[in-house]
């Protein structure tokens, strides 16, 4: 039996978890309501023009890459409302019976300008702007920002490892069993492979997308290890099944797990197989984890199997990746884990959608939020890049009228038809790796925060000060 928001919480239900479909019913005592009311006073034909942005950098960041376009246009050009999500809507007077008509119907008929996924940003740039009537583009107001946030967070994040591998190490985005749910698992994953991983991260997701997988990955974990009575009987029968296969040599002393995957190596040298690479995932620290590297290398090298690599895993981040590299010890890649599918130095993003202009009865009214550090612009906006030699300088948020660099900003729909072609996969990772190179060497360090220079235009900050001048009006009457 289908759940549905009418039924949701009957006994004997099966399926007691979120459907895809849950994400057009959310926050129902303020959006819903609020677009019913707009409805209700006669404004439904009120044409908006919303903001999609992030208003203050995660620390550590000096910059953010735009994720989640994929999924904003797909299920916008999906996005309608069930019989049972309206009638449970006015049946629990959160909205109108007019609200309920127009949701019956419901389809966005606006238009969306943004960011292609990957471009390089910065907070307080619009990465997407929408125009439509006022009640439509309110109701996406939670899925927009939701979705902003979740894939821009991944992306932001595990491109700072990249980073600090400066080419020297590989990076092999590790396990994301820790996220905090399977959809972050999907989201993380899609964001890796976006950035150059293996799709082998997550099955699910390389499935979905037809994508290759790296069995050069496979590799004999601590679980399969312990089940057999000695390590080197679990050797043995993890080389029998893969041609090429990965060991983690530190279930129980990695110096001996070393020496057993020299003699398993031995083993396989005359039926044509080999040990592609070992594991070393129990280091108290990046100086154990150095000691630990030096040692397998040199047993390695010594027993004549220079083509078996080394892999690090554990509990790595960027700095930790940036201090292993400084100690020269020989690795061939590395694997961070929960530090990245959690963003624990700084798991959210200021992310909001804000009002700009709204037109009624022929008039335009610009809106803007004047509270301190929580500063809007009003009208419809453009953000222009300005290069040097193929190289960011800064940017410019201004009218979409101005010309101040290249625009950022392509249309996407126009009135309620999708204009824009959404990129493959392959696509969007040649398109990422691309902004990557554009970026300033200070702004690719993980060490440390750098500056970079997003202004406003002068046209933009005029039309500011008339939106506080009419604010202050509207106060003294």
């Amino acid at each position: 039996m289908r759940m549905t928001a009418s039924t949701r919480g009957v006994p004997g239900l099966q399926n007691h978890y979120f459907l895809p479909e849950d994400h057009r019913l959310f926050d129902y005592d303020q959006i819903f309501s609020v677009s019913s009311m707009w409805v209700e006073l006669g404004m439904e034909n009120v044409i908006a023009t919303y903001d999609l942005f992030v208003r203050d950098a995660p620390k550590n960041r000096n910059f953010l890459l735009f994720g989640g376009l994929e999924e904003i246009i797909e299920n916008i050009k999906a996005w309608r409302f069930t019989k049972d999500e309206v009638d449970f809507l006015l049946n629990n007077n959160i909205i109108k019976p007019k609200m309920a008509k127009l949701m019956r119907t419901f389809k966005f008929s606006g238009d969306i300008w943004a960011m292609k996924e990957g471009t390089v940003f910065f907070p307080g740039e619009v990465v997407m702007r929408l125009t439509g009537p006022i009640w439509e583009v309110n109701l996406l107001t939670f899925f927009l920002i939701n979705s902003l946030t979740s894939n821009t967070i991944f992306f932001s994040k595990i491109i700072r490892s990249i980073l600090a591998g400066q080419g020297k190490l590989d990076i092999l985005i590790c396990s994301v069993t820790r996220a905090h749910s399977n959809e972050s698992s999907l989201k993380f994953g899609r964001a890796a492979y976006l950035l150059g991983m293996p799709a082998s991260l997550v099955p699910s997701f390389a499935r979905k997308y037809n994508l290759p997988v790296v069995k050069a990955n496979t590799k004999a974990y601590h679980a399969f290890i312990k089940s057999f009575p000695t390590e080197i009987d679990a050797f043995r029968a993890a080389a029998s099944q893969f041609d090429h296969i990965g060991l983690m040599v530190d279930t129980y002393d990695y110096k001996q797990g070393i020496q057993n995957v020299i003699q398993v190596a031995r083993e396989l040298k005359p039926k044509g197989k080999s040990i592609s690479f070992i594991v070393l995932d129990s280091g108290k620290d990046v100086a154990d984890y150095a000691r630990q590297i030096r040692y397998a290398r040199k047993e390695l090298d010594k027993a004549g199997f220079k083509n078996i690599k080394i892999s690090v895993f554990g509990n790595f981040n960027e700095e930790k990746i940036a201090a292993l590299i400084k100690t020269k010890a020989p690795a061939d890649s590395i694997g961070p884990c929960t530090d990245l599918v959690t963003s624990i130095d700084d798991p959210k993003l200021e992310a909001v959608l804000k009002l700009a202009e709204f037109i009624r009865d022929g008039q335009t009214f610009y809106s803007a939020k004047l509270t301190p550090g929580k500063l809007s612009y009003p009208g419809r906006k453009q953000v222009f890049r300005i290069y040097k030699k193929g190289i960011m300088v800064n940017d410019v948020v201004g009218l979409a009228t101005e010309k101040l660099g290249t625009p950022l900003l392509i249309p996407m729909v126009k009135a309620g038809k999708f204009v824009y072609q959404l990129p493959t996969l392959d696509q969007i990772k040649v398109y990422t790796a691309s902004q990557i190179k554009t970026l300033p060497e200070k702004l690719k360090r993980v060490e440390h925060v750098a500056p970079y220079r997003v202004s406003f235009s002068k046209k933009l900050n005029e039309l500011l000060a008339q939106a506080k001048r009419q604010h202050l009006a509207h106060l003294k009457q």
